[in-house]
């Protein structure tokens, strides 16, 4: 059997990665920061540690051939309340200590969970690879230094390296965007989107297991870097309607023109500074909501023959079950 380092095992892709990982007959090794009951089965290695350790990131690697590091400091919704010091010791120094820790203990293959926010905050029509980086925010910036660094060490050729860019990654959890937006659509908070047609590209947590079940089952890695996404991109509309939808509600009446939108930010800008503080609406958050963030996974479909399977629109009842019996 293949032993399997995942980083950020107990995190919403660690524990659906380890579990498939399990099922398919590798050997696991989860490192995590919190010693606490193991959601796993016995076969688990389970090892407690955190990856700003040197010590601690060169003893988990004995033993792996393999580490899929998914650990990091996670892309706040208010880059104030995370300081360019976190980004920097998570993302970047603990993934050096991990790749030094993978080429002392004789690892022969490390993949690094990296963002689509290097490219930027939006796109102009649908990106790939080849699109240079230009990444806006510290959470965006320390990817792409820790992205750098993962390519460095492969040059010396004993370890090969491979770094994915996820967008936003979606499934039954209680974090992130999505689940904030069911419940605000169910709380009638949400009011309803105007007809937008920019799509964002999103990843089901399943499509993100079977993406790297197929880079572990490749036989070497002909990019640095590759774009992993669900096979289809949503408008904000599409999102919105399908979420409202689900939770049972008839279709909007009428819809938010774009332009109330708009002025709605601008005055949020004028509050933000005022207050100093972040407001839910500005002209940032809205153009994080309808600006264009559209991503290809033909690369990774054609050179490792990845699959995805799961849809956003196929996946909603799915989403809304999990909202409701949270909800209990």
């Amino acid at each position: 059997m293949t032993a399997v380092l995942v980083t950020g095992a107990r995190g919403f892709l660690g524990s659906a990665l380890v579990n498939e990982l399990l099922e398919s007959g590798y050997d696991v090794r989860a490192l995590v920061r919190h010693p606490a009951s193991s959601p796993y089965p016995k076969a688990v290695e389970i090892v407690v540690g955190d990856i700003r350790d040197p010590q601690c990131a060169r003893e988990a690697s004995v033993g792996c051939e393999t580490i899929v590091h998914l650990a990091g400091q996670a892309h706040a919704l208010d880059d104030d309340h995370v300081s360019d010091q976190d980004y920097q010791s998570v993302n970047v120094d603990g993934t050096k200590h991990l790749l030094d820790g993978a080429v002392a203990g004789g690892v022969q293959r490390f993949i690094f969970a990296s963002s689509v926010k290097v490219f930027g905050e939006t796109t102009t029509g649908c990106v790939d690879e080849q699109e240079p980086p230009a990444p806006q925010s510290p959470y965006a910036r320390s990817k792409w230094m820790a992205e750098q660094l993962v390519a460095s060490y492969a040059k010396g050729g004993s370890l090969a390296t491979l770094s994915l860019r996820f967008p936003l990654v979606y499934g039954p959890t209680q974090t992130g965007n999505l689940y904030r937006m069911i419940a605000a659509i169910d709380q009638g908070r949400f009011p309803p989107l105007p007809c937008v047609q920019a799509v964002r590209s999103m990843l089901h947590v399943k499509n993100f297991v079977l993406a790297v079940r197929a880079v572990l089952q490749s036989t070497g890695f002909l990019k640095p870097m590759y774009v992993v996404t669900d096979a289809k991109p949503y408008s904000i509309t599409e999102v919105y309607d399908l979420l409202r939808k689900g939770l049972g509600r008839q279709p909007p009446f009428s819809r938010v023109p774009l332009w109330a939108l708009s002025l709605g930010g601008r005055c949020g800008d004028i509050l933000q500074a005022l207050l100093r503080k972040p407001v839910a609406l500005s002209s940032a958050t809205l153009e994080k909501l309808i600006g264009q963030a559209w991503y290809s996974p033909e690369a990774l479909i054609r050179d490792t023959g990845y699959q995805p399977r799961y849809a956003f629109e196929a996946t909603v009842p799915e989403l809304i079950q999990h909202y409701r019996s949270s909800l209990s």
